[in-house]
């Protein structure tokens, strides 16, 4: 932990306690190994960072006092330096194997997105969204482990659909025309002449978004048909707009789910024709963006 972090209703004038099997204790006694006086740095939940001097301290009971930390300006700017929001990345994942969605849970917060879209899909496993790491506590608790690591206050928001398409009929009016829209898919084609659904048809057959789709032919000459993606790195974001980010899980999307992202005007990226682990996409998908968006610029920052 880089910070300690407090929720609100932990604080009385100032005071808060850990008992010796809150975590926070372990940590501050174990691994800090400080002592009554000692001081470390410490935040409140999506609110303001600071530090705590240690009041107290037995094998059973920690308490402590918290004092906002001064708001001083860099050299050279004028008045106080606003803590940072979060980078408006709003992704939607594809809910994934448990072990996975710990170390992502983890790895967004670090990080740093605006807000987590949990959203079932026709190739994921669905026991998953059952799994004990989909309730509420754990979710929240692993978000605050992430931030604590990062040195942040802020978590993201985290919000639920059983489908995409119940992602798109809950949540589709907060996306607004000036969002920036991507998903992020592996090349794969489909061949002109197979037989399929009325909707893989249209797409063969370029009804559904035309400037997204590509002929190409097969050495046996079969029609196929390519939807185009772009790479990465080509996508523009200036890290103002909201940008909405749809990584799958490890099976990917299916046929449907492409046409829907498509209907709703998502532009498919990719990173390249290695299939990888659901962490692993998200989590360099993220860091391009950031990158992408100049978030790592460090001037100005204390």
């Amino acid at each position: 932990m880089n910070i300690i972090l407090l929720r609100e209703e932990e604080l009385s004038d100032g005071n808060f306690s850990f008992a010796k099997t809150d975590e926070r204790f372990l940590h501050i006694k174990k691994v800090l190994k400080l002592g009554v006086g000692s001081v470390f740095k410490a935040g409140i939940i999506d609110g303001e960072k600071g530090t705590a001097e240690i009041t107290s301290l037995s094998d059973e009971l920690l308490t402590a006092r918290f004092t906002v930390a001064d708001k001083q300006a860099p050299d050279g700017v004028d008045g106080a330096f606003p803590d940072l929001a979060l980078p408006p990345i709003r992704l939607i994942l594809g809910f994934p194997r448990p072990i996975q969605l710990r170390r992502i849970l983890r790895d967004v917060a670090g990080l740093g997105i605006e807000a987590l879209y949990l959203t079932g899909t026709e190739l994921g496993e669905k026991s998953y969204l059952q799994a004990d790491i989909a309730a509420e506590t754990e979710i929240e608790r692993l978000l605050i482990d992430g931030c604590s690591q990062a040195g942040d206050t802020h978590i993201p928001n985290v919000y639920r659909a059983y489908s995409v398409r119940h992602f798109f009929d809950r949540y589709e009016d907060d996306i607004r025309p000036d969002h920036l829209r991507a998903v992020l898919d592996v090349p794969f084609q489909i061949e002109q002449g197979s037989q399929g659904s009325i909707e893989q048809n249209r797409m063969k057959q370029g009804r559904i978004g035309q400037d997204r789709i590509e002929q190409a032919h097969s050495e046996q000459g079969d029609t196929l048909c390519i939807p185009v993606m772009y790479p990465l790195p080509q996508l523009q974001w200036d890290g103002k707009q909201t940008l909405w980010l749809a990584v799958g899980n490890e099976r990917g999307w299916s046929l449907n789910e492409r046409l829907l992202f498509a209907k709703k005007q998502f532009t498919a990226y990719t990173m390249g024709r290695r299939i990888l682990r659901t962490e692993t996409a998200v989590t360099s998908a993220v860091a391009v963006c950031l990158a992408l968006s100049g978030a790592w610029d460090m001037r100005g920052v204390q």
